[in-house]
């Protein structure tokens, strides 16, 4: 049965390696006393230690130690003969990291004193000067405000940035839950001017409020039906932007001409996103959408005459 090492052994461990790499033939009753820790507890780290080494694990490759005569001595240690230590990049990383933590939590969070004490310490440590504004994407303030939505069970009134429709809208809201996906964070919620549920990303919602209006949903059920627009695409060039907007890795080996089948969920998103293409994609069907992208190109081109 192999023991599982407590997590202050493992770390001891690693400071022992480059300790008796430095003080070779030292006593155990030294390494207990500098290591704060007794002579039984240091046999037991050598006897650990003597099973280590790289890859192989035959006497070639593992730790060479001798400890029977009261001293130590260490060989093939070398690729761990380092202090464990830090680079001021890694450093600079961590302080940052902590900046946008206490930034997201807020100052009036519990757990705020101790990221600011961390991030202090490691700065004077290291010389490393702490961001002293350090901008989230989405604010403290915002997120604890549908948080509080959520658990008293309160709608709020949001302005939200559409970004398909490049335009912003008033919305009352009922928030459900909370996801978090590719680095953003979305909302789900009950939409009042939708009459249906839906999804906010929290980064484009401009300002929030709590509502004076009372939303009922008690007896609203999710819609099963499909609103989507199935939509033909010929694609004729530029084959892996394409794929990366649609997320379609078989257009990859496509050929100029192929079409591409796809759903959309809003008209508007698929005329900007077929426009911004600059001709190497062409929607075949259905041709209200190509009559719109043709309108839409024929508006911009008119501004240039």
């Amino acid at each position: 049965m192999v023991n599982k090492l407590a997590d202050n052994q493992v770390a001891r461990l690693l400071d022992l390696v480059p300790y008796l790499t430095l003080n070779q033939g030292v006593a155990l009753e030294k390494i207990a006393l500098d290591f704060n820790i007794s002579k039984s507890d240091v046999l037991n780290d050598l006897n650990t230690l003597w099973m280590c080494g790289l890859p192989g694990y035959t006497p070639l490759e593992l730790i060479d130690l001798s400890f029977e005569t009261g001293f130590v001595w260490i060989r093939n240690a070398e690729v761990l003969s380092n202090p464990r230590k830090l680079t001021n990049s890694e450093v600079g990383a961590i302080i940052v990291g902590l900046s946008i933590l206490r930034e997201i939590i807020g100052p009036d969070s519990s757990h705020n004193k101790l990221v600011e004490d961390l991030s202090s310490r490691l700065s004077i440590k290291s010389e490393i000067i702490a961001p002293t504004v350090v901008k989230a994407e989405v604010s403290a303030s915002l997120r604890e405000m549908i948080y509080s939505a959520m658990k008293n069970n309160e709608s709020l009134k949001i302005s939200y940035h559409s970004f398909s429709r490049d335009e912003i809208s008033i919305r009352d809201i009922i928030p459900l839950s909370f996801s978090y996906e590719a680095n953003h964070e979305y909302v789900y919620s009950f939409c009042q001017l939708s009459q249906d549920f839906r999804v906010f990303r929290l980064d484009r919602i401009v300002e929030a409020d709590v509502n004076q209006k009372f939303l009922d949903i008690s007896n609203r059920q999710e819609k099963t039906s499909d609103s989507s627009i199935d939509v033909s695409i010929r694609v004729l060039a530029n084959l892996r932007k394409i794929a990366e907007t649609f997320n379609n890795n078989d257009l990859l080996n496509a050929q100029s001409g192929n079409q591409l089948q796809i759903k959309a969920f809003n008209s508007e998103w698929i005329v900007r996103t077929i426009s911004s293409f600059q001709g190497t994609a062409a929607v075949t069907q259905p041709l209200e959408i190509r009559n719109l992208i043709a309108n839409r190109a024929q508006n911009a081109l008119n501004l240039y005459l």
